[in-house]
């Protein structure tokens, strides 16, 4: 398969986007218009399973879209809708997101959703992925990324997006923001999230060179916080999540919108021209070319 071929050369899938519709960092998350309208388009074949224990308030999100979890308008939908669901339950406190694909979390951003297609269409796409980085980066529940395989582009920022990072110790996978190698450019929130973890610098240099690091390497510079063995990583997530929630909700909840709500609120003041900015940018024909080149580049190496 052409995104497995994508996987094995670290070049991934594409993860850039920009936009998103209003989502407040306190209370609990409205049913977007974007959301309402989307679900229209959503597949019937299940890409996410939940699995809630009301018991402990914490819910598990699988992503289980073949081969390797792409971030297509389907796909985001679907896990939006999940997430707003969990959100609005107010006996849900904590979630836990993870792949039911062997060796990959999430190869980011589904290229065939920005090659070849109109406009219109890609402002939607564009929005989902919004959707997606603010229901995550604003959630008042804690969010654990348990991450048991690669995770490039918009794999990486979904993991970003959460509170806690957990990788499987396996030298094979890969996680990052490598958006350059494709040519293309990650927006200003994808910046400003990797800068609010790493720091400035190593965002810097990660982002200019597409850089892809290796779990030992991720834990060095704080992409992710803890490593464990592959078949650890949502034991450990689930035994982490109740140290998280040990502290009073109001507490953590505030303090966590303390600490993002800048970074929200400059993607909310900038929404439409972020859209505007992504829809033309990857529209041009030299974007579109460098996407069929790479395209290409897949099939031989299928081949």
């Amino acid at each position: 398969m052409a995104l497995r071929a994508a996987l094995r050369n670290k070049c991934g899938l594409i993860g850039l986007l920009s936009q998103q519709s209003s989502c407040s960092s306190h209370g609990r998350v409205y049913v977007s218009p974007v959301l309402v309208a989307q679900r229209r388009n959503n597949s019937t074949s299940p890409k996410i399973k939940v699995d809630y224990d009301k018991g402990t308030g914490v819910a598990v999100i699988h992503m289980q879209s073949p081969p390797v979890n792409s971030l297509s308008l389907d796909f985001l939908t679907e896990f939006c809708i999940g997430v707003e669901k969990l959100e609005m339950d107010k006996s849900c406190r904590g979630v836990i997101i993870t792949s039911s694909q062997p060796k990959v979390f999430s190869a980011g951003l589904d290229i065939m959703e920005m090659y070849g297609k109109t406009p219109e269409r890609c402002g939607e796409f564009w929005k989902a992925v919004q959707e997606m980085w603010l229901k995550l980066y604003s959630s008042n529940m804690v969010t654990i990324a348990a991450i048991n395989g690669s995770s490039p582009a918009g794999g990486c920022l979904m993991s970003l997006a959460c509170d806690y990072r957990i990788m499987a110790d396996n030298p094979r996978y890969s996680i990052g923001l490598n958006e350059t190698q494709l040519g293309i450019v990650a927006p200003f929130w994808f910046k400003d999230t990797m800068a609010n973890t790493v720091g400035h610098r190593t965002t810097e240099l990660a982002l200019e060179l597409g850089l892809l690091y290796n779990p030992s390497e991720a834990l060095k510079i704080g992409l992710v916080d803890q490593l464990v063995p592959e078949d650890q990583v949502l034991p450990t997530a689930t035994q982490t999540m109740t140290k998280w929630l040990a502290i009073p909700d109001h507490a953590r909840q505030i303090t966590k919108s303390m600490m993002r709500k800048p970074t929200i609120d400059k993607l909310t003041s900038n929404r439409e021209a972020d859209i505007h900015n992504f829809v033309s940018f990857i529209t041009k024909d030299s974007i579109q070319k460098s996407l069929r080149m790479y395209l290409e580049m897949l099939k031989k190496r299928k081949s």
